[in-house]
C-alpha cells in the first residue's frame, strides 16, 4: 500500500485528498505543522510526500528543505501542492530538489492520485 504524508493545514483539503486516498486504496498520514511532518517524515517512512506551501505561520518550503537535507528523508520524492503561484517559490522548489509543483486550483483530486502513483 502507498503511504502518503499530506503537508497540509486546511481541513477541507484534508478531508477532500484523505477521502479520495482512502478509496484509492493508499494511505494517508496528515501533519498540519513543520514539526509534526519532521517527525512524520522520519517516523513514519512514507512513499512520497504531498506539501502546500502556506501554512500559517510557517513555509512549507522550509520544511521540505529539512526534509530534504536529513539524510533518512533526502530520497523521498515530495510534490508541492499549493495555490501560491509565484515564480521565486517555484524556482527554490526546484532547487531544493521537489519533484512536481502543482498549483490546487488547476488539478483535481483524481489528478493528484494520478501523480501520486507515477512515483511509486
Amino acid at each position: 500500500m502507498t503511504k502518503v504524508l499530506l503537508i497540509e493545514d486546511d481541513p477541507i483539503q484534508i478531508m477532500i485528498l484523505g477521502t479520495k486516498m482512502k478509496i484509492e486504496g493508499i494511505l494517508c498520514i496528515v501533519a498540519r505543522n513543520g514539526k509534526e511532518a519532521l517527525i512524520a517524515a522520519t517516523s513514519e517512512k512514507p512513499d512520497i510526500i504531498l506539501s502546500d506551501i502556506l501554512l500559517g505561520a510557517e513555509n512549507g518550503l522550509d520544511i521540505v528543505e529539512k526534509i530534504k537535507k536529513n539524510k533518512k528523508t533526502k530520497d523521498i520524492p515530495i510534490i508541492i501542492f499549493t495555490n501560491y503561484a509565484d515564480k521565486k517559490a517555484m524556482e527554490r522548489a526546484e532547487s531544493i530538489g521537489v519533484v512536481e509543483y502543482i498549483i490546487k486550483s488547476g488539478v483535481t483530486p483524481k489528478k493528484i492520485i494520478e501523480k501520486i502513483r507515477g512515483y511509486n
